[in-house]
């Protein structure tokens, strides 16, 4: 417990869910297009704005075909590696 009023715990929650959502739209973005079975990886590109972009590109050039593809724009966030995370208890040398 944290001593905090439930709804006081929950604001913070929803309000740092909203702020790393914000943030993600300044990270890198990639653009995913799914064609037949088949799904190319485009980017990356400099924040979603610009991933955005580059999917109504795709749809304008690609017009005859748009109809037949999904498109996916998603944050590229860094690599979670487990072995680099430091464990309770251990101390920075």
């Amino acid at each position: 417990m944290t001593g905090r009023p439930a709804g006081e715990t929950l604001q913070l929650l929803v309000d740092h869910v909203i702020s790393e959502s914000v943030a993600d739209l300044d990270r890198p973005h990639v653009l995913a297009i799914t064609e037949g079975g088949l799904t190319y990886v485009s980017g990356p590109y400099v924040d979603a704005q610009a991933a955005l972009c580059a999917l109504e590109d795709d749809r304008k050039v690609n017009a005859e075909v748009a109809a037949d593809r999904s498109y996916q724009v998603s944050p590229l966030l860094p690599p979670f590696c487990p072995h680099l995370v430091p464990r309770p208890g251990d101390v920075d040398g």
